[in-house]
Formats: C-alpha cells, structure tokens, sequence
C-alpha cells in the first residue's frame, strides 16, 4: 500500500515536470491591408507562406505563431508589444509587408526564445504575391504567371 502511495506520488510529479518543461504557445493574429491601387504584394518575411484567393478588395494575412519555449502569458506580453506587427509600406508600385521588429532576438531567463511563425496570405484574384528569398510557399495562387 506504502509503495502504491509513494509510486503514484512519482508519477504524479514526473507527469508535472514533463508539462512545465514542454510548454508552448501558440496565437493567430489577422490583419488586413489596403491594397492602394496596387497590383503587386512583396511578402518580405521569413517562415511558410501560404496564398489563398478570396473575392474582397484588400489583402489579408492570417499570422500563426508559436513559443516552442514559451508560455502564452510571454506570447501575449509580446504581442502587446507589438512584436509581431505586420507593416505595408509601398516601395518601386508593391505594397511589400514585413516584420522589422522580429529582428531583434527575445531572451527569457537568459534562453533565446524560439518562435515559429507561419503565414497565410488571402489576395484578390487579380493581385501577385510574391516572396523574399527567406520565405517558403505552398499554394501561390497567380492566374497570369508561373512565378511567385
């Protein structure tokens, strides 16, 4: 009976360590842009993006993120901060979107977070997104052209 308690007061304690050790969090953030007339989106981000099309004038971009060594209070703070916010800025008639504040490097109790973060882009049929050379890409979307 002793060695039952004292079994079950290990596992118990092993089970806890294993889900403080393996936290991770994870959000989706959306933002939508104003296309401004253009006809050309620069994806100048680093991560999986993926291109939908979608019916509506303006381009919207649908951003997982991922703490593999966080908890989400840390993601929340952040996102609070504004680290994940996705800037347009129009540059040579693109509207080219990026993260500037992604690169500076996050440190918590001296470890570098780690962050995942994927990318999900809905464009007007009529609209070409195309990648940096950091990106990835699944399913681009372009009726008029084989290039991303």
């Amino acid at each position: 009976m002793k060695t039952l308690r004292i079994l079950t007061t290990v596992l118990l304690a092993i089970m806890i360590a294993n889900t403080a050790v393996g936290q991770q969090a994870e959000k989706i953030l959306v933002k939508s842009f104003n296309l401004k007339g253009n006809s050309i989106v620069l994806m100048d981000v680093s991560g999986n993006v993926e291109v939908q099309e979608h019916k509506s004038d303006f381009i919207r971009v649908q951003m997982a993120i991922e703490l593999t060594n966080g908890t989400s209070s840390i993601l929340t703070s952040l996102i609070k901060a504004k680290r994940y916010n996705l800037v347009g800025t129009v540059a040579d008639d693109q509207l080219v979107l990026n993260m500037p504040s992604l690169e500076k490097q996050v440190k918590v109790g001296g470890k570098e977070l780690t962050e995942k973060i994927s990318y999900t882009v809905f464009a007007p049929v009529d609209v070409l997104v195309k990648l940096s050379n950091e990106s990835s890409a699944s399913n681009a979307v372009d009726k008029d052209s084989s290039e991303l």
